[in-house]
């Protein structure tokens, strides 16, 4: 078996496998849109006697990690024919990846798992909850009658300087956030393709924009795709204008983060509401990573010591000092009581955010000091991350 990037000229055989294992064929603007990705990512393909057997993309895109924008690596597309499946062919895939990702530079990786165990044992880890919610007319939140400058356009009748300010503010938003991916040009229009109905509504306060939505209406659903705002105004804005569709639909839908306590100020919040965790996430560099990380409070060295059996490059005992400069050190240089000992999945899940110092040494065998701990606990930024995009 041989692992390589997929040639131009084997771009066929990468859409037949991609039509055989998923289940929907893609046509039209969606085989056109993963044309589009194929070309542009990191297509690796495992051969046998010259056939792809297996294949996974890496898209070259971007996280916001505590306000730092770092290049990330989208694994997406993952599928092996079932006749050649058990034989390793996805460990040299992933494997092959991880070198690929750190040559590129991209520090972190994202995806979408369909076995949380499977990619869990590469290094990947939770990162992410989502609160899937349908508010059912009756416990629509009734948050007064107001004027508000709301303007509103979609894909088909696009208001060019509209989708402007809406591109702009997306990006000014999630540029302070955890988790978030910045668009550009070409993941809108990969948005465009998959979901051309989509509209937006643009909540604007002394000509600025401070919130938008995109959404699509269908079968008496008004189904929420993004929800940004900048303030609770612009949130209250947003849903008057969602409710005021309530003669022509049945329910709303979308999905939201956990932090967010969405229905807190409605008058019903009893509506449906679904936990899913679907995405997972690691560290790909450490050693860049530490170095590029939005560290809150450093009034001490911290040392940790990272097992990652697939990157190898990763296993290192590092140190993080006071001016947030970072070191490999050696282990007879460090007093074992300060070392934090974590796998990288770990370590990837509390940089991120998604487990606090705490509850991670209440869940795994963690052992060092109270202190080494609450010094841990006052460097690390505590932001809850959300994820929202797919591929």
């Amino acid at each position: 078996m041989e692992i390589k990037k997929v040639p131009p000229s084997d771009y066929e055989q990468i859409y037949r496998l991609r039509d055989y294992s998923f289940p929907s064929v893609y046509e039209g603007d969606k085989k056109e849109d993963f044309k589009f990705w194929v070309a542009s990512s990191e297509t690796l393909g495992a051969y046998e006697e010259n056939q792809l057997i297996g294949q996974l993309l890496v898209l070259p895109l971007n996280m916001t990690v505590h306000g730092v924008n770092m290049s990330m690596g989208g694994i997406g597309f993952v599928a092996t024919y079932p006749e050649h499946r058990n034989k390793g062919v996805m460990k040299q895939l992933m494997q092959q990846a991880l070198v690929s990702m750190r040559q590129k530079g991209q520090l972190v990786s994202v995806l979408a798992p369909y076995s949380v165990s499977f990619y869990r044992y590469f290094g990947w880890e939770l990162f992410v909850d989502k609160v899937h919610y349908i508010v059912p007319r009756t416990a629509f939140p009734d948050f007064g009658k107001q004027r508000d400058d709301v303007k509103r356009f979609s894909f088909s009748v696009v208001d060019t300087a509209l989708f402007s300010d809406v591109m702009q503010f997306h990006n000014e938003l999630c540029a302070k956030k955890n988790g978030a991916m910045l668009r550009d040009a070409a993941w809108w229009k990969r948005i465009e393709r998959r979901q051309p109905t989509s509209h937006f509504a643009v909540v604007y306060e002394l000509q600025e924009v401070i919130g938008y939505i995109r959404y699509t209406i269908d079968q008496l659903t008004f189904e929420v795709q993004d929800f940004l705002v900048k303030n609770y105004y612009a949130q209250q804005a947003l849903w008057r204008f969602m409710t005021a569709h309530a003669a022509s639909i049945e329910k709303i839908c979308g999905v939201t983060s956990l932090d967010e306590q969405m229905g807190f100020l409605f008058q019903e919040p009893q509506y449906k509401r679904e936990l899913t965790r679907d995405v997972m996430a690691r560290i790909v560099d450490v050693e860049k990573f530490l170095q590029q990380y939005n560290w809150r409070e450093l009034d001490a060295s911290l040392y940790v010591q990272i097992t990652d059996p697939f990157c190898e490059w990763n296993e290192a005992i590092y140190e993080i000092n006071k001016y947030g400069k970072i070191a490999k050190v050696d282990e007879e240089n460090v007093n074992k009581e300060h070392i934090l000992e974590l796998t990288i999945n770990h370590l990837s899940t509390l940089l991120l955010g998604y487990i606090t110092m705490e509850r991670l040494v209440y869940l795994t065998n963690v052992t060092c000091t109270e202190e080494v701990i609450r010094q841990w606990e006052r460097a690390i930024p505590y932001q809850v991350p959300t994820f929202y995009e797919y591929f």
